[in-house]
């Protein structure tokens, strides 16, 4: 216990003294924090009592229908939780320096494992703290709940919630390491990703929120009744219905009800931390190795077909001559690729991306959004909208602010080499932009086909979502200079850090301003096709054009910020 407790002092001491550093960059870096994540607060404070006092007063869905889209809400966050949980313990668990510097400490792995994963957990998850306790606030000030209610809440019902989906991550992540060592990693992923789809596919058709509302509906006005016949059996079993369950009896004046469900997720929370020590105890040593030995990735057998036009080397092409127009470019270009694809941590977290995508489209496509009330067809269309933003901003969060500090220490000899530093920066800024753009051309375009059916309004769509492509990603890469950390090898740390947060938080800032911007045009747009049979495009011309100067506004601020950053001091 004094190794554990050491080790933990030693990083709160450092924690510390970072945060309360006295000089002029880390004055404005702290003062900039608390504006930002203050605004932020405020602002998920206030949707969230507008959604609530919107769905219960104005729409009167009930609360038992409330709480059960809170439900499913709160399931596809533990997924993603857990599933991002994955790739970032393999990142702090099994590929960090810091581990492999305690192992040769006289510590157990035991305790190695629970100061790794309690580091990360907190790491990680400060930011998600902070809008879950805004959107508490909002919740709960509806209700005109008091004080310990949210302070009970967020200790012993939230917190346990988002453990049990650390933990389970981290049991996961040890159990597909040791079965990578027997069937490879290339069956291993396909058989994960099948899993986690199937789950949530099993999920939403299981619950079908259509025939929910529908059910509920037909007792109306009696929506405030307790349906929890319609429950499936399987959803019983899950954390996020507990957590909701609670708050349903919790507001409704019934605690011996609520505190059942307490119980459950206090119970399963110790049940799972002490299982996931007794396996760390016996497991994680020799996972730890197995994850540091060649031998682990022997299912992934060289492949006979290989990008011979990307090696270095390689005699210049049509891919060179078009793409490539310098043998500076060319190096560089050739150089992040495979810096990207030989680092596991990066392409598995682009395969989660890339599946946590693949559901948001075939989870709308299962809805009817053609509704016939312009508010209505309003409402659905921003908030697919807006999720695509949040969606995209993950994309450049996770790969596009850590472009600049993925230069770690060896940034040096890109600086004493005859290279324009000028040219670096747009190299990355280039090349980000139109990966991003390509992931948002499908996902808004895509998307955009569930709520409009003619093309002006996909036309709107795909220009909207080009110049948030390109707002985000010059944001996120000018932030990533200006906050970057050349001494963190992890890109997935680096995106999780405290300048990650604060330049994710400005982002959301961002989207909900052109989000803003289309709200009435759009509905004067859908009132307009409705009564005449034909769209106003006059409505969305002028939106359209003052998103555009926005995001270009945006993108120079953010470019020049990080121009001058990357030219600064290298330290």
């Amino acid at each position: 216990m004094r190794e554990l407790l050491l080790v933990l002092n030693l990083k709160s001491a450092s924690f510390l003294k970072g945060l309360l550093r006295l000089d002029a960059r880390s004055l404005f870096k702290t003062l900039t924090s608390l504006l930002i994540f203050g605004g932020f607060a405020v602002g998920m404070f206030l949707l969230s009592r507008g959604v609530t006092t919107y769905l219960l007063d104005t729409a009167h869905i009930g609360s038992f229908l409330f709480h059960r889209f809170l439900s499913m809400l709160l399931y596809v966050f533990f997924v993603t939780v857990n599933v991002g949980n994955i790739i970032v313990c393999y990142a702090t668990l099994y590929r960090s320096q810091e581990v492999d510097f305690l192992m040769s400490l006289p510590i157990s792995h035991a305790k190695i494992f629970l100061i790794k994963f309690v580091d990360n957990f907190f790491y990680s998850s400060s930011t998600l703290a902070l809008i879950g306790l805004a959107v508490l606030l909002g919740y709960g000030s509806y209700f005109n709940l008091p004080w310990y209610f949210y302070f009970f809440s967020v200790f012993f019902i939230f917190m346990p919630f988002m453990l049990i989906a650390g933990v389970v991550a981290v049991l996961t992540l040890m159990l597909l390491i040791k079965i990578a060592t027997r069937v490879g990693v290339r069956l291993l992923l396909a058989v994960m990703v099948t899993v986690y789809v199937s789950v949530i596919y099993v999920y939403f058709r299981t619950t079908n929120p259509v025939q929910l509302v529908g059910e509920v509906m037909k007792h109306y006005p009696d929506v405030n009744a307790y349906f929890g016949y319609l429950d499936p059996p399987l959803v019983r079993y899950l954390p996020n219905h507990w957590v909701t369950e609670f708050l349903y009896w919790s507001v409704n004046g019934n605690v011996e009800r609520a505190i059942p469900y307490f119980l459950l997720l206090m119970l399963s929370t110790v049940g799972l931390i002490v299982l996931a020590g007794l396996l760390a105890r016996k497991y994680y040593y020799k996972t730890w190795l197995a994850a540091s030995d060649a031998q682990a990735m022997k299912g992934m057998k060289r492949s006979s077909f290989r990008l011979r036009f990307l090696e270095f080397g390689s005699r210049p092409g049509v891919f060179h001559s078009f793409f490539l127009r310098s043998p500076q470019a060319e190096a560089l270009f050739k150089r992040d690729f495979w810096m990207f694809f030989r680092d596991p941590s990066q392409w598995l977290h682009l395969l989660l991306m890339v599946v946590i995508i693949l559901i948001f489209l075939s989870s709308i496509a299962s809805f009817e959004l053609h509704v016939g009330q312009p508010l209505m067809r309003t409402v659905s269309f921003l908030v697919v909208f807006l999720f695509n933003g949040f969606l995209i901003a993950s994309v450049a969060l996770r790969f596009v602010f850590p472009a600049v500090s993925l230069e770690s220490d060896c940034f040096w000899c890109v600086r004493t080499a005859p290279v324009d530093l000028k040219k670096l920066y747009f190299h990355k800024l280039r090349y980000a932009f139109v990966l991003t753009l390509i992931v948002t051309e499908v996902l808004v375009v895509g998307s955009a086909t569930f709520v409009g059916d003619d093309a002006f309004l996909l036309w709107v769509a795909g220009l909207c979502g080009a110049c948030m492509a390109f707002t985000l990603t010059s944001m996120h890469l000018g932030a990533g200079s200006y906050f970057a950390l050349y001494k963190e090898k992890n890109p997935i740390r680096v995106a999780s850090s405290h300048g990650a947060s604060l330049t994710f938080l400005g982002s959301m800032v961002y989207l909900g301003a052109i989000t803003m911007i289309l709200v009435v045009p759009l509905h004067q747009y859908f009132e307009s096709r409705m009564f005449t049979a034909v769209g106003g495009t006059v409505w969305l011309y002028l939106p359209v054009v003052v998103i555009a100067v926005l995001s270009l506004l945006i993108a120079c601020a953010s470019t020049g910020v990080g121009l001058k950053s990357i030219r600064g001091d290298f330290k």
